[in-house]
């Protein structure tokens, strides 16, 4: 084990605090070694009882432990067995807080420019990075309103949204003086708090209500994904597990 947390540290280069992490996992480990097929299904059982993150942390790191030993000779392993262990797959569902209350934070906001904001994040469900990245050449006005959004990846798409929505924001003077990504989330905690929400929240929790209210209203989830410039639309059929099926498209808040 101290000579391949060496190698760790002097060939790739590895931080304190991850040599400090491996040493601490394969300190458990070696109360299973030698390591047979047996004594690794026993060392499976344990870590089972631990969370799933932790699960995954703790088998990459043996795993690639044993493989460093096997590809030295170290080990008289003729199958590497143990790279058929499969962490446990484990989704953590979006956290998302009811319209009633995204509507008591934009009331209890007295400050015309956060609540253009929190507005615009409810209604459009971007990303709190891509409000502050908006030029005011991303939007057009006319009988509605169109805003192009610079997503991650620099990926691009535009979202059509009510005129009312737009105005307010650029008569706030966001353009002018934009706030930071922490000043709006700080912002946002400020006045979930003086609206009375025990919750934590946070500005993409914003854009997890707005997906979820869509669902909720029966909008295709393809086009949500389009709505939040989701990559992948496995990335959106989450928030169908947090959804109940709905009907109308109204402007959310």
């Amino acid at each position: 084990m101290d000579e391949y947390l060496e190698y760790l540290k002097v060939v790739k280069k590895r931080s304190e605090r991850t040599l400090y992490q491996y040493r601490s996992i394969l300190r458990e480990f070696t109360r299973f070694e030698p390591i047979t097929p047996e004594t690794w299904k026993e060392y499976l059982n344990t870590i089972s009882k631990n969370a799933p993150a932790t699960q995954r942390n703790k088998l990459v790191v043996v795993k690639n432990y044993l493989n460093w030993r096997a590809d030295r000779g170290l080990l008289n392993a003729e199958e590497r067995f143990w790279n058929e262990a499969e962490p446990p797959r484990h989704t953590v569902l979006p956290k998302a807080i009811e319209l009633d209350e995204v509507r008591r934070i934009i009331e209890a906001c007295d400050n015309p420019l956060y609540r253009a904001i929190f507005k615009v994040l409810a209604n459009t469900g971007m990303r709190v990075s891509e409000i502050v990245n908006l030029s005011v050449h991303d939007i057009s006005v006319n009988e509605t309103a169109r805003i192009r959004i610079k997503g991650k990846g620099n990926k691009e798409r535009i979202i059509n949204v009510s005129k009312e929505l737009v105005e307010e924001l650029m008569n706030s003077g966001f353009f002018e003086k934009k706030p930071s990504v922490r000043s709006i989330q700080r912002a946002v905690k400020r006045y979930a708090r003086k609206a009375g929400i025990k919750k934590k929240v946070t500005p993409h929790i914003f854009r997890h209500s707005f997906a979820v209210a869509l669902i909720e209203r029966g909008v295709p989830l393809n086009k949500i994904q389009a709505l939040l410039g989701h990559a992948n639309i496995s990335t959106t059929s989450i928030y169908l597990k947090i959804a109940s099926e709905g009907i109308e498209i109204p402007k959310i808040i």
